[in-house]
């Protein structure tokens, strides 16, 4: 017996999260559009480099909230299972996005490196950075929250990304005031910004590779994790007297939906009443143990040939 649907859009989760998934749009748009004109300014590839990856999660917000509204549609005909694998599509995009600008970010960088690199205003660099700094870590710690409050893939995503956001910004202060503390007194001391830009690319790919890992992991139908399986073991364990045995046991996320199904073996002489029964026992304490789960039971009787059912043919 399947759970039942979801609420649509009207639901108060999915008001949470698209508040959460609006308010990082809007705040990341005035990051980038700021780190953007003060990287110029400054002619710091370090801070074009990171009002780039703002631009970049303006896009990723933009694609989380899509896709969880997607998500909480209920199952229709062209989608029994419901919508649930939208959020998965949605991660693995946003990778892929990620490690190309990421790669544009490193020869951008090189080139400087080659070029010749002149910094100017670092100051209102730094300023800029800091104040980057407090708002993506308030932003990316308050949907994180929601995110595994709601299990929603596609924000987890975002939110991971954003905090990967507050350590490269680090960087950036740090790069600047290295140099600052350092021009006039260490030769070619400005050879320091491309390198952090470098550094930046490879911790976004890094982020990018994990996102696009554990979204392709649900696309393709991987297990559930070794400590949910553990917890539907041991549930099937406290029914082992009331059943033969279990098997073609199969469990997937879609979403932060899961689907289990499984077949059991019941004594032959078993009636429908007392078989339906344990099938609907089983399946409430899986959707109890396991948020979002649709679990679906088939009943097979024993063809005879067991211990057990030879036992009940002798009385």
């Amino acid at each position: 017996m399947p759970s039942e649907q979801k609420p649509g859009q009207d639901d108060p989760a999915f008001l949470e999260k698209d508040k959460c998934n609006r308010t990082s749009i809007i705040l990341n748009f005035i990051l980038f559009i700021s780190k953007f004109i003060i990287g110029i300014m400054t002619m710091s590839m370090a801070i074009i480099s990171d009002s780039i990856d703002s631009g970049i999660d303006v896009v990723t917000s933009a694609m989380a909230r899509y896709s969880v509204k997607l998500a909480h549609e209920p199952a229709d005909e062209s989608h029994s299972y419901g919508h649930g694998k939208y959020e998965n599509l949605s991660g693995l995009i946003q990778a892929i996005i990620i490690v190309v600008i990421a790669l544009g970010i490193i020869m951008e960088a090189v080139r400087r490196l080659f070029s010749g690199v002149v910094l100017e205003s670092l100051d209102l660099g730094i300023v800029i950075m800091v104040i980057s700094i407090i708002v993506k870590l308030g932003l990316s710690s308050k949907m994180l929250g929601i995110a595994r409050k709601y299990e929603s893939v596609a924000m987890e995503a975002n939110a991971m990304n954003l905090r990967a956001d507050v350590w490269m910004s680090l960087g950036v202060i740090l790069s600047l005031v290295i140099i600052k503390l350092g021009q006039g007194h260490i030769e070619n001391i400005e050879y320091i910004d491309p390198i952090f830009a470098i550094i930046i690319g490879l911790v976004i790919m890094k982020a990018a590779f994990g996102i696009g890992k554990r979204s392709s992991q649900d696309l393709l139908d991987a297990q559930l994790p070794e400590e949910e399986l553990a917890l539907v073991k041991e549930i099937m364990k406290k029914h082992d007297s009331r059943l033969l045995e279990y098997h073609r046991f199969r469990a997937r996320r879609s979403g932060n939906e899961r689907h289990i199904d499984m077949h059991i073996v019941v004594p032959k002489d078993t009636s429908l009443e007392d078989a339906h029964t344990v099938t609907d026992d089983i399946e409430k304490e899986i959707m109890a143990a396991l948020k979002n789960a649709t679990v679906v039971i088939h009943v097979e009787p024993c063809k005879g040939e067991c211990m057990e059912c030879g036992k009940q043919d002798e009385h």
